[in-house]
């Protein structure tokens, strides 16, 4: 009678335990569960501005692209570019300004 009390105390912790397990596992797999949610979100967002940004680069160097255009079609119109003089003989932070003399009125160029 003694022994099967024990094998009934022995039976009942090890349910009790095999439960507590399960529940503790469940946990465990619902944490995960809500982590990969989190990080595929996060995810989402990245991918999001990752496109957004490539769109960005996209135009900036299309606006490059026509504004070296522009300037090359410019340079041989340009009569500050055929000064004889160099950029190196202006003050650096004033190397266009200082070529200029506002004391008169500018005439049309075009």
């Amino acid at each position: 009678l003694k022994v099967l009390h024990q094998c009934s105390e022995d039976e009942g912790r090890r349910l009790k335990k095999r439960e507590k397990n399960r529940v503790a596992a469940q946990k465990s797999r619902k944490r995960q569960t809500q982590r990969a949610d989190v990080l595929h979100e996060a995810c989402e967002l990245l991918e999001q501005r990752n496109r957004k940004l490539r769109r960005e680069v996209d135009s900036l160097s299309e606006e490059q692209h026509l504004l070296t255009e522009a300037l090359r079609a410019h340079e041989p119109l340009c009569p500050i570019m055929h000064c004889s003089f160099t950029s190196s003989m202006l003050h650096p932070s004033a190397r266009y300004l200082t070529i200029f003399d506002f004391s008169e009125p500018v005439k049309s160029l075009f």
